[in-house]
């Protein structure tokens, strides 16, 4: 980043890589328009040239950026400490949700990063690395003893994982239509709990239900 865009304050620099990163996850690299972000982040075009040399590297400090903000703001310092797959699954995706109403522009930008041909090779190792951070996250310390021995222990895992992704989209679509408020989350999650106890039924030992 140049330094005339690192020296705004923190507010302008995150609303004029927004406007970048809606535009970017919207139209994709290629048919983005630098005329829609500006207009987006309320500045001229002239400006958006003073702190980046060209459309390219809006983008690269704006996946530069979403990246970073991800590791720091939703992966970072995640306990991963001994836990059942299903609470560790349901906790994770609590913080996910969270996030993404938080920081929809991110969400969303870097969503569409993830599926795009038009990275580096450079850009493609990063998403690759919080990729595998994240599938870290996810299976450290597992206690494997809690699942039943009469269903294979990575099938149980990748159905509670399907399941628990099918409800998070399903709540996304939720909020998508019907605008949920981000102060319903701890109501909408209690209604989790109740898929959860039923998860917990179908895969884990008696014991641990």
């Amino acid at each position: 980043m140049k330094e005339a865009f690192i020296s705004l304050d923190e507010n302008r620099q995150y609303e004029i890589l927004a406007a970048a990163m809606d535009e970017f996850a919207e139209h994709g690299f290629k048919r983005a328009s630098t005329n829609r972000i500006v207009k987006r982040a309320g500045m001229s075009k002239g400006m958006l040239y003073y702190y980046f040399e060209n459309k390219q590297t809006l983008f690269d400090d704006s996946l530069d950026f979403a990246l970073d903000h991800i590791e720091s703001h939703m992966l970072r310092d995640i306990s991963t400490g001994t836990e059942g797959f299903i609470e560790r699954c349901a906790r994770l995706s609590h913080k996910k949700q969270v996030y993404c109403n938080q920081y929809p522009e991110i969400a969303r930008f870097i969503t569409s990063a993830y599926f795009s041909e038009e990275l580096d090779t450079d850009q493609k190792k990063r998403r690759d690395h919080i990729l595998e951070n994240r599938e870290r996250i996810i299976f450290d310390n597992i206690d494997l003893g809690r699942f039943r021995d009469d269903i294979d222990h990575r099938t149980s895992m990748k159905l509670i994982a399907w399941t628990i992704d099918g409800y998070t989209r399903e709540m996304e679509t939720m909020m998508e239509t019907e605008g949920m408020a981000f102060d319903r989350f701890d109501e909408y999650f209690e209604q989790f709990d109740h898929y959860l106890a039923a998860l917990r039924k179908l895969y884990y030992k008696e014991e641990y239900q």
